[in-house]
């Protein structure tokens, strides 16, 4: 089989000098080659135009396409972690709350995480989840169930690094940098219609819940030691997080006194297709005669194992405009620096198609939600100030249809009896060059 994928043509290629290679090379390339040829298997809609899935919002929600969620308090405040920073918080949006809760993507924003600052090893049922480090190096770890492309990939980034992690597989993060460097900061966004909270698994949660038997078999220990453990966590049987006042199952927890100290144990990072990446693999990308923007694209070539989401990070010089385009995929948008104001032409399917939703001032931390197939563009709001912003991808290679480029190949005359004029001005054909 492994000299069957080496000495095939598949759209996975080798170097020649790799050919026949020994052993020792063998599984990570055997790897990646089995994630390009799964790409190519997906189900039409897994890497291009996602089908809709129906949510826990029956349908029904204000009609707005944006979400202000650094305005709101946060959804679970975790006081004794990280305290020199006022505690670590999460701020989820509400999937009923916008795009009439029909939106195929919900988001999280995690702030104020410091050094040993855990996300709780956990899984989700239905949603792949792509997370972006704003801020600080987080250490991110996830196990595959059948043992492909790897058993677990484990890896450390630094700021703008992405990950992706398919629904159910289990996985964690960490933070790694101090609250005297500022601790961490990252999104995550989840390409599901459903909050991904409370509809995720939490390990305290799932051993606390199982027979003693049954859960320190999962543990690997004996069954009186873990009953010495439970009472530890017991309270997580009753899993109640989403509240401030009464949360027994907290998803952001801190590690053991001394456990990294004074560094966090070393790891061996995941080369061979891993489930993260740093930033050095984005395709940056300028767009003709468009001035002050610059597009930094990541998509399945430059993450391989990232198979049904991507993204698009947008840098902006003071007033820049992102111009008008429409994607193949559900989108989310978060504001990672400064302000925009973003705007949207047609909502969800129905008799929002055609309606507007213009000037909708955006500040970091907050998101806009744009629809399949909706056209959508946003400015730098200051005039004096950078922004920078990303958009992810319920796909693993969407495409874009920039609305300026699309246009100038239909005839000119055409285009102007459309718009009831007799000719249209004449500009310089910046697409020619």
């Amino acid at each position: 089989l492994i000299m069957q994928y080496l000495a095939s043509d598949l759209s996975c290629s080798f170097p020649s000098c790799m050919r026949g290679a020994g052993m020792t090379v063998l599984r990570p390339l055997l790897a990646a080659c089995l994630l390009c040829h799964a790409a190519s298997q997906l189900l039409p809609g897994t890497i291009d135009v996602p089908s809709p899935r129906p949510g826990d919002c029956n349908q029904t929600g204000p009609a707005t396409y944006v979400y202000r969620l650094s305005a709101e308090k946060p959804n679970d405040l975790f006081p004794m972690v990280c305290s020199g920073m006022g505690g670590a918080e999460v701020r989820f949006n509400d999937p009923c709350a916008w795009a009439h809760g029909q939106a195929q993507m919900t988001m999280a924003h995690f702030t104020r995480m410091c050094k040993g600052a855990s996300r709780t090893i956990h899984w989700h049922h239905f949603a792949d989840e792509w997370g972006f480090v704003s801020k600080g190096r987080v250490e991110t770890f996830v196990s595959s169930p059948d043992g492909l492309p790897w058993p677990s990939s484990t890896n450390i980034l630094s700021a703008r690094g992405v990950w992706y992690f398919p629904a159910g597989y289990l996985h964690g993060l960490l933070c790694l940098t101090p609250e005297a460097e500022g601790g961490c900061e990252f999104y995550i966004v989840f390409a599901s219609p459903q909050a991904a909270e409370p509809n995720g698994h939490n390990i305290h949660t799932t051993l606390a819940q199982a027979p003693d038997a049954v859960a320190a078999a999962a543990l690997h220990i004996g069954v009186d030691r873990y009953r010495s453990l439970r009472p530890a966590f017991a309270k997580s049987a009753h899993s109640v997080h989403y509240s401030n006042s009464n949360m027994t199952a907290p998803i952001v927890t801190a590690v053991a006194p001394g456990a990294c100290e004074p560094e966090c144990p070393p790891i061996q990072e995941t080369t061979a297709a891993p489930a993260a990446v740093q930033a050095t693999v984005e395709e940056r990308v300028l767009l003709p005669g468009v001035q002050g923007v610059i597009l930094h694209r990541i998509r399945m070539q430059q993450f391989q194992f990232a198979r049904t989401m991507s993204q698009e990070r947008t840098e902006l010089e003071p007033g820049a405009t992102r111009p008008m385009l429409w994607v193949s995929a559900d989108a989310v948008l978060c504001v990672v620096e400064g302000s925009i104001v973003v705007s949207l032409e047609g909502g969800v399917p129905g008799p929002e198609s055609a309606s507007s939703f213009v000037n909708q001032t955006l500040t970091a931390g907050d998101v806009a939600y744009f629809p399949n197939g909706r056209a959508y563009w946003f400015q730098e709001a200051s005039g004096k100030e950078r922004a920078e912003t990303i958009t992810v991808f319920n796909v693993g290679n969407w495409k874009s249809f920039e609305f300026s480029q699309s246009l100038h190949e239909m005839p000119d005359f055409v285009v102007a009896s459309n718009l009831n004029v007799s000719k249209l001005a004449t500009v310089p054909d910046v697409f020619m060059v």
